[in-house]
């Protein structure tokens, strides 16, 4: 389903794929593909970086793949940029800080119903550190 290669565009049958799986087969999915890529993505539009406020509080949305970013349907955010983040910048500043923020993370969001997989930028770190042992 999802390249073995690291590409620079999906084909539409894979995002189509990638539609469909529920959030905890795209969370597995993120941590393979960040590894492989070393890259995050994020969403930003005019004005800045995309945040959701949820009941779990202030979370930044995060993807695998630029063109995953496009799957995420709110129309409410106007025109949405992925924006590439190396995967060694978003481990060493972007977690710290958003712990110390109190700002948690969003993996791989679709749509309102279907929010990803939500956690502390504290807990992504003990993930990454887990899937990279």
């Amino acid at each position: 389903m999802f390249p073995n290669t690291i590409t620079e565009h999906l084909a539409e049958p894979v995002i189509n794929q990638v539609k469909v799986l529920n959030s905890d087969e795209r969370s597995v999915l993120f941590f393979q593909y960040c590894l492989k890529a070393q890259h995050v993505w994020l969403a930003k539009n005019d004005n800045g970086f995309i945040m959701i406020d949820s009941p779990e509080g202030l979370l930044l949305p995060v993807w695998p793949h630029g063109d995953l970013v496009e799957t995420w349907e709110n129309p409410a955010l106007g025109t949405v940029e992925p924006v590439s983040v190396p995967l060694t910048d978003f481990i060493s500043v972007w977690l710290p800080g958003m712990e110390k923020n109190e700002t948690g993370v969003c993996i791989f969001p679709l749509n309102q119903d279907d929010g990803g997989i939500s956690m502390s930028a504290a807990d992504l770190n003990v993930s990454f550190d887990e899937e990279m042992a």
